[in-house]
């Protein structure tokens, strides 16, 4: 006995109109869901105030022991950032002077901060330029940075 043909012929093309079906529906559905999630994610970025950073100013001499750490930090974050952007490493110049200045910072002898805050700055200007040029290396405003009573800071006074 031969099976009947049409009703398999028919079995078979409601299964794959069911599949055909299920397909539609889960790709519309996946289409208003990403949808929503990008209309919610935009809804809640408008509700929520954006985290700036407060703006710490390295262009003068800190006045007390916060406030220089403050510059010390906003300056490596600084550092961390264009590092990030431009895949360089942060020089171990940089990271010295930084390190000194939490220390100047913390016995609160500001003209020593300073000192290592204008070569932090000079630094982070030329963050991008050849490091042979100087700007990040062991110079004499570098050692100025270190120690403010080097040989090379004292004879450049």
């Amino acid at each position: 006995m031969l099976p009947n043909i049409p009703k398999i012929a028919s079995l078979y093309f409601l299964a794959v109109l069911g599949l055909l079906c299920v397909f539609a529906t889960s790709a519309v559905a996946a289409k208003h869901a990403k949808h929503r999630s990008h209309t919610a994610t935009a809804k809640h970025k408008s509700v929520l105030p954006a985290k700036q950073p407060p703006v710490i100013s390295t262009d003068r001499t800190p006045t007390n022991k916060n406030d220089c750490l403050a510059v010390a930090q906003a300056l490596y974050g600084r550092a961390e950032t264009l590092s990030k952007r431009t895949k360089k490493m942060i020089p171990r110049e940089f990271a010295r002077v930084a390190s000194n200045l939490d220390e100047s910072c913390g016995e609160e002898d500001f003209n020593k901060a300073w000192i290592s805050i204008e070569w932090m700055n000079t630094c982070l200007e030329n963050f991008t330029k050849d490091y042979k040029l100087g700007f990040c290396s062991r110079n004499k405003r570098y050692f100025c940075a270190i120690d403010a009573k080097s040989e090379g800071c004292l004879q450049s006074q």
